[in-house]
């Protein structure tokens, strides 16, 4: 984990404590290094965390699944509705949005999504969570020709602890966003160096705090993160090391954050892989 200690130096200018975690940062790094429960890398997984949603009693929450695959040469693009989304299962921001069959580069389309297979996501991003997913190519209903407001609420042991909302500019990395408390309020402890917008309060906004609390009762920490689209609440993911583990909460924010939150035994695998 020599990376991950590099790193939190390089951004924080503090030393990584793993042995007497602190602050919210410090112990969302000691999670990812001494907790890697099985049922966190299956909700990590973006197409096994749809059982654990069925198990929660919450699959209509689901987007609709089209099909799976192995490997991108297996898809049948003449099979699939006009718009559809295709992502991989194992790590974070490999997906492709479709919104228009017709005018699309099929062979590019299936060279991406097969470099993306044969990425190591844990080597990357050191999340170690990752490692252990079976890669494939989840196919997915577009549910918004627009790229809609998602809502991320952190949870500390089961319970809901902030807000941030966030929306793309299309397809674009770029996108505003603005952190609110529970009551949605602006969040002021929030410090971040991206565009700021302003978010209305989604209209199930107190539906996704109790379907997020359903959601993290088996974690010390976790972000469930929901869309609203024409009214109905989709869920998006499980994500368990937001920020590569450094939130940008203020300092004090940090400190009073990371006293609420109860660190399990450690759980690491007989197969760890550093």
């Amino acid at each position: 984990m020599v990376f991950g200690k590099k790193r939190y130096k390089s951004i924080t200018g503090k030393r990584l404590n793993y042995r007497s975690p602190k602050d919210l940062n410090e112990k969302l790094m000691w999670l990812t290094r001494y907790w890697q429960h099985p049922l966190k890398t299956k909700c990590a997984d973006k197409y096994l965390v749809r059982e654990y949603l069925k198990e929660c009693g919450l699959e209509n929450l689901l987007v609709p699944l089209i099909a799976v695959y192995n490997n991108a040469d297996d898809i049948n693009f003449d099979l699939l509705p006009n718009s559809f989304i295709l992502k991989c299962n194992h790590g974070c921001g490999f997906n492709i949005i479709v919104r228009n069959k017709n005018i699309i580069n099929e062979s590019n389309i299936k060279k991406q999504l097969n470099q993306w297979m044969e990425c190591d996501y844990d080597k990357i991003a050191q999340e170690l969570h990752y490692h252990y997913i079976p890669h494939k190519i989840v196919c997915e209903e577009l549910v918004s020709t627009t790229s809609p407001s998602e809502y991320q609420i952190r949870m500390i042991n089961g319970k809901p602890i902030t807000i941030l909302a966030c929306k793309k500019y299309d397809d674009n990395c770029d996108y505003i966003e603005n952190a609110y408390n529970l009551d949605w309020t602006e969040c002021k402890d929030y410090q971040s160096n991206l565009p700021r917008g302003v978010f209305k309060k989604p209209q199930n906004l107190e539906c996704m705090l109790k379907y997020a609390t359903i959601l993290a009762k088996p974690f010390p920490f976790v972000r469930v993160d929901f869309y609203e689209v024409n009214g109905k609440v989709f869920f998006a993911e499980l994500t368990f090391t937001p920020s590569g583990n450094i939130l940008e909460y203020s300092q004090p924010l940090l400190n009073k954050l990371g006293k609420q939150l109860v660190l399990p035994s450690k759980y690491v695998p007989t197969t760890f892989i550093y």
